[in-house]
């Protein structure tokens, strides 16, 4: 299976990647109706169409001659920069154009070159992203969505008594990313932290569990939520998580526009931090912060070292994560018993993204890159969720993979898994 990082940095190594994401991409919608295309489900998410032009508007921004050096380019002009599409055809048409003008440009570069073959990685990753982008959509919008490609999930095992915890022996650990393995900076710089002693959660909060947080009045229990979180939750009228029906006398979910009955073993998802917190305060423990999940994921005690996925430096596969866009749903816990961290943690990659206790800010010595094409939002109010979901793409996700939303958002792939001091 292709990845973005690490790759051999040559330019038909760059080719064949770029072709590869852009067939995904192309897969992906070739099934939508117009539309299905151009329809905005909500405030905070754009359309699939949207989400297409920003992929092929990133990638003439980044790569070609014209743009690469003003990632926030404003002015139209014939060719440059990309002009919004106003169907799939223009789409098709002008993302050719420019894809065909990368790859003359790529026939030419030096992409040993300092920041040239990371520019070629970030605009791979971002069109992995997009790719989960348009997914988030199509959940939201409702309609049956009829895959071109899918595959099948194995089953769910008994791994661990539900709710074990893992410990965390405390210590100097080392977190983030150097520029050989991931291409964004908010990922940088790698840095060392101490840690307390912790547990951690060995597998992620399921249905199950989320539903005696429900049935146990968790919901209405004022001490267990924040300040903003009851605000949150009396204001939308919120009772159960994002997609989940009562129909007929049974719990049902509603997965890319098909409902079915409730998966008690899988993790829960389309939660909000808020919602997060509010369990995990209702059983007693809490969120943890993102550099502890970062050293449970990735840390071995014994070795004093790291990986770069919780099983080893091996790339994912589909026989350890639920990753790649092609399962259209979580995984029964305990489905893929390789993806286990050095802690004694399961299923931290893949399946769902997983919401920490941290705000998303930059890590100490932190420097901006002007020329990088897309800035990170620092801010306290955004949370941190970490480890991607079964619709991040493979090569887009690794145990430093940041991605911040608000703590109201439900319309991600997310869920959780809460810690507790040791």
């Amino acid at each position: 299976m292709l990845v973005a990082a690490p790759i051999t940095p040559t330019r038909r190594a760059f080719a064949e990647l770029l072709a590869e994401a852009r067939a995904r991409t192309v897969l992906l919608v070739s099934s939508l109706r117009e539309d299905q295309l151009v329809w905005q489900p909500a405030p905070e998410l754009g359309s699939v169409l949207s989400e297409l032009d920003r992929i092929v508007r990133f990638e003439q921004q980044l790569l070609l001659d014209e743009s690469k050096h003003q990632p926030h380019l404003q002015h139209r002009s014939p060719g440059s920069p990309h002009q919004a599409s106003s169907s799939y055809d223009e789409w098709f048409d002008q993302m050719t154009d420019v894809r065909q003008r990368v790859l003359q440009e790529l026939e030419h570069a030096d992409v040993n070159e300092q920041g040239s073959g990371e520019r070629y990685r970030r605009v791979l990753e971002h069109e992995y992203r997009r790719g989960e982008s348009i997914l988030e959509i199509l959940q939201s919008l409702g309609d049956p969505y009829r895959p071109v490609q899918a595959r099948r999930l194995p089953r769910g095992r008994r791994l661990a008594d539900p709710g074990a915890m893992a410990r965390f022996p405390g210590g100097v650990v080392e977190i983030g990313a150097d520029p050989q393995l991931s291409p964004w900076p908010e990922e940088r710089p790698v840095h060392r932290v101490e840690l307390a002693p912790f547990w951690l959660d060995v597998m992620p909060v399921t249905n199950g569990d989320f539903m005696t947080f429900m049935g146990q009045g968790g919901y209405s229990i004022r001490e267990v939520w924040s300040d903003e979180g009851w605000q949150w939750v009396r204001e939308s009228q919120i009772g159960m998580p994002q997609h989940w029906v009562w129909q007929d006398g049974e719990w049902r979910s509603r997965r890319m526009g098909r409902e079915s009955p409730l998966d008690f073993t899988a993790p829960v998802c389309h939660v909000s931090w808020y919602e997060a917190e509010a369990f995990a305060r209702f059983v007693g423990k809490r969120l943890p912060t993102e550099m502890e999940w970062e050293a449970a994921a990735a840390w071995d005690p014994e070795t004093q070292s790291r990986r770069h996925y919780p099983w080893g430096n091996m790339p994912p596969s589909p026989h350890v994560a639920n990753l790649d866009q092609l399962a259209y749903g979580p995984a029964p816990v305990g489905a893929l018993p390789g993806n286990l961290s050095p802690t004694g943690c399961y299923g931290l990659i893949g399946d769902v993204w997983e919401w920490t206790a941290s705000a998303f800010l930059s890590y100490p010595g932190f420097e901006e890159q002007p020329s990088s094409g897309m800035q990170p939002r620092f801010g306290r109010h955004a949370r941190v969720l970490r480890g991607g979901s079964w619709a991040t793409r493979s090569g887009a996700v690794r145990a430093t993979s940041r991605r911040s939303e608000q703590p109201e958002a439900r319309y991600l792939f997310s869920g959780f898994r809460c810690a507790r001091d040791a």
